[in-house]
């Protein structure tokens, strides 16, 4: 489950980083609100025939073995503009997500979950490709300076110069924002595999019957 939420919050801070830094004052991030939802793939969200539909499509791992956090992605863009408008801290968010049980259209939902997968594909494959290009080596010459045969003017050049300072003519890396990076977490996205965990491993972290 905590990779499942890792992974949503990467995820979020990819797709919509807008909503994301909200989230983020509001003290969210840790999308705690979806836990139920992820925990028992929606079961208690929809009507037991689109619970049914919606775990045939999840089976399937047709398009990811992970869709169902698309599902959440799909229903946090849906009531994006609530939550960043009205929804200030965690308690709010998390009382509106438990609120939405029985209110969400399964169809619409899907389709939206679908089309954001594919944006989220064609932004992995953008980000790659940026990332393979070698980066460009960029020689700045010296300035040449040339007095102005007018004194005043090298006056007022001597002052603007003093002003703006080196910085003018050098783009700030700040204001540049960050590189985007894509994680281990949000490849496994882009996979059909179901990953599984072995006996020993599963007795570990507290699950299962014991080792025979």
């Amino acid at each position: 489950m905590r990779t499942q939420l890792l992974t949503l919050d990467h995820l979020v801070q990819l797709m919509d980083p807008a909503l994301y830094l909200h989230l983020q004052r509001a003290d969210s991030t840790n999308f705690f609100f979806f836990f139920r939802m992820l925990l028992v793939w929606y079961k208690r969200e929809f009507q037991w025939t689109d619970v049914l539909r919606l775990w045939e499509c999840l089976w399937t791992d047709f398009l990811s073995s992970n869709f169902h956090l698309f599902i959440a992605l799909a229903i946090l863009e849906k009531h994006r503009d609530v939550i960043m408008e009205h929804l200030k801290h965690f308690d709010e968010v998390l009382k509106y997500v438990n609120e939405l049980s029985n209110t969400i259209d399964l169809p619409s939902t899907l389709f939206r979950a679908q089309k954001l997968l594919r944006r989220f594909q064609r932004t992995v494959e953008a980000i790659d490709r940026k990332q393979s290009f070698p980066a460009p080596s960029v020689k700045q010459r010296k300035p040449v300076y040339e007095g102005p045969a007018n004194p005043t003017a090298a006056s007022n050049g001597k002052k603007a110069a003093a002003t703006t300072g080196n910085d003018a003519s050098v783009p700030d890396a700040a204001g540049s924002g960050e590189e985007k990076v894509i994680s281990p977490e949000l490849r496994s996205l882009l996979s059909r595999k179901v990953e599984k965990l072995d006996k020993q491993t599963v007795v570990e972290h507290g699950g299962g019957v014991g080792l025979n």
